[in-house]
């Protein structure tokens, strides 16, 4: 190689550095305006905005359906999309109307992969069907992550301190999906509510998009990017940077929500309690400046204890009172739409463990799997809980509620539909055997799909829950 075409080269290099440099620019979250804040204190800080009282579209009174997407990256994509693809094709009768049980979701959470058909269907609803698998399962996501590192035009995140790694992912999810798409328009496109989910590495606590969430911060949920909520949740450690919030927490005038003051921290054991002292972290503006936040499924990777968080201030866990009216509810339905695998133990024949993956493989997969047991069980009992919030708030008037039923007539149903639930032992080893990552086989999509759709369809959970609707 002559000397000339080798100072060419490195002038080209060095060119495509220095656009790599300026190559991002980070859309930082922006602050309440004084208009949105609450003239007084009696309920949350600001008005409106991203949250359950907020959006619009039919339901049905009777019901409160909630549906949570675990993390496992994009086998847990496919296997949550034909979740989703089974509750479309579910008829319930409510009210003498035969109608899908999709559309009666009320509230849905979401971790990592999980958030990618959650979010394209609180955003698109039906043009999930038809377009997700174009936009999303079938694209070779790992190619946008080798190119964030091998790419020199895509290498800002190595000069800008501003500018990392999962920003870079958050316009890639922007250009193939979401069109610069943000949470005013999740709030214009109506129910589900959804929550996705973040883990807060400073505080190390789950934190979800939500205005009651943006609160804590005085921030605005309404004009921040969909996309970069999605990088946030699905944000692998190491792999990528951390997405950042700013706290704007001077410009509320001291508020602080309703729920929080009414919780005095006298009992620790209580979850309510625990939850209020997390919400002071942010109250501190002093002491928390900035949010830096990694994959949801650090904190949770089922998706649920952000939505059991909710359903426990809702409720009025212990002896606060119930701040929502839910005397017309008869029937509670909690989903979870679980595509993780079977925890690996094949490193107990071995004597070392010598490689750094399986390391962080068998120490992170050791914290999802008891933490997930745990989650169910408390999924389980807090259900348990609102079911009976429910009936108390039903029968506070007398026996026969207000909709003409006996005031004690409220059920509760918890459904777990997951890989591990599949019968046949060959189809559950090969899929639970897929590995999690954002590049899939299609055929292994088309299986993960298909497996969503026979969980729902086979469900007996699903099939009680029906039944008691007549």
């Amino acid at each position: 190689m002559s000397a000339r075409l080798r100072r060419k080269i490195a002038a080209a290099l060095i060119a495509a550095f220095a656009l790599a440099g300026c190559a991002g620019v980070t859309t930082m979250n922006k602050p309440l305006s004084p208009d949105a804040l609450s003239p007084d204190q009696s309920g949350p800080i600001s008005k409106g905005g991203y949250r359950i009282g907020s959006l619009a579209g039919e339901h049905s009174p009777e019901t409160l359906v909630l549906l949570s997407f675990s993390g496992g990256g994009k086998r847990s994509a496919a296997f949550g999309y034909g979740v989703l693809k089974g509750l479309r094709d579910f008829p319930v009768t409510i009210g003498g109307q035969q109608q899908r049980l999709l559309d009666e979701i009320d509230v849905m959470s979401s971790v990592s992969g999980g958030s990618f058909p959650a979010t394209y269907y609180a955003l698109y609803h039906d043009r999930i069907f038809s377009d997700f698998e174009k936009d999303f399962l079938n694209q070779d996501i790992e190619a946008y992550i080798w190119g964030t590192y091998l790419i020199p035009w895509h290498l800002g995140w190595m000069f800008d301190p501003n500018y990392g790694t999962n920003d870079r992912m958050a316009e890639v999810y922007d250009k193939l999906m979401f069109h610069g798409a943000s949470f005013a328009d999740l709030t214009r496109a109506g129910r589900p509510l959804l929550s996705i989910d973040a883990t807060d590495v400073d505080h190390g606590t789950a934190f979800p998009f939500l205005q009651n969430q943006f609160d804590l911060l005085c921030s605005d949920l309404t004009s921040y990017p969909v996309a970069r909520a999605v990088a946030a949740s699905n944000g692998f450690p190491v792999l990528f940077t951390p997405i950042t919030l700013k706290s704007y927490r001077a410009q509320c005038g001291g508020r602080v929500p309703a729920w929080v003051r009414l919780q005095t921290g006298s009992d620790p054991l209580s979850r309510l309690d625990q939850q209020a002292r997390a919400a002071r972290l942010y109250l501190d503006g002093e002491n928390t400046r900035y949010v830096h936040l990694m994959d949801g499924g650090i904190s949770d990777n089922l998706a649920m204890r952000s939505m059991i968080s909710a359903m426990m201030v809702i409720t009025g866990e212990s002896e606060t009172e119930a701040r929502f009216d839910f005397s017309h509810i008869r029937r509670i339905l909690m989903i979870s739409a679980d595509g993780q695998a079977a925890n690996d133990a094949s490193t107990a024949r071995q004597q070392h463990l010598s490689g750094l993956g399986q390391i962080f493989s068998a120490v992170s997969g050791t914290q999802i799997d008891t933490y997930n047991f745990e989650t169910l069980v408390l999924a389980n009992s807090e259900l348990d809980a609102a079911r009976e919030a429910v009936r108390k708030q039903r029968c506070a008037h007398g026996l026969m509620a207000a909709d003409g039923h006996a005031c004690g007539d409220v059920q509760s149903f918890f459904v777990h539909l997951s890989l591990a639930g599949i019968v046949d032992e060959a189809e559950r080893r090969k899929l639970q055997a897929i590995p999690t990552g954002l590049t899939i086989d299609p055929a292994d999509i088309a299986l993960l799909i298909a497996a969503g759709e026979e969980q729902v369809k086979s469900s007996s959970g699903l099939a009680s829950f029906r039944d008691s609707l007549k």
